[in-house]
């Protein structure tokens, strides 16, 4: 009975697969979060997500763009509600218009750091990487935090260290 409750429970459920011995593809759920999987989910919120911090008056850049991407694509699988999704995007916009905050930076990765600091701390499956072999995307995570799967480009997969793993993030800027 159990058994037959937890098969149910898998097939609307969206749960990153985090152990060795679920090496199920994280990314390939029958239904997600709301009954949508997680393909669909990203195509309502990462519009959204972008109008809303355009109402800043900010336009952004292709990197920009896809790193808040990946990092919509990296909550969802980690059970985030859209809802808060957007309700960061507009806490930042607010902020700024109101307080002046993140001058300095484009709101576009404020919020990557914001989404990053509330809910992806450790390495998630979903995010984007760059290892020594190229970019890929975290597949699994040991339980203990220690290593990774990552899924290159290519489609190969490879076991690493997270620690020899680079999130992207900030572009590195030349000093003027």
């Amino acid at each position: 009975m159990m058994k037959k409750i937890e098969e149910r429970r898998r097939g609307w459920l969206s749960v990153p697969r985090r152990r060795e011995g679920e090496r199920l593809d994280p990314h390939v759920y029958a239904r997600g979060v709301n009954g949508l999987t997680v393909e669909q989910a990203l195509e309502r919120a990462f519009p959204r997500v972008m109008r809303i911090l355009e109402r800043s008056g900010e336009r952004y850049s292709a990197f920009e763009r896809e790193l808040v991407r990946h990092t919509i694509r990296a909550c969802l699988i980690s059970q985030v509600s859209r809802a808060n999704l957007y309700r960061i995007a507009g806490i930042l916009v607010a902020d700024r218009r109101d307080e002046g905050a993140y001058r300095d930076t484009s709101l576009a990765l404020a919020y990557v750091e914001a989404l990053r600091e509330a809910f992806l701390r450790e390495l998630s499956p979903g995010e984007r990487v760059g290892t020594q072999f190229g970019v890929g995307e975290v597949r699994y995570v040991s339980d203990d935090g220690a290593n990774a799967v990552v899924r290159l480009e290519g489609g190969r997969e490879v076991w690493l260290p997270a620690d020899v793993l680079s999130r992207a993030g900030r572009p590195e800027r030349a000093a003027s």
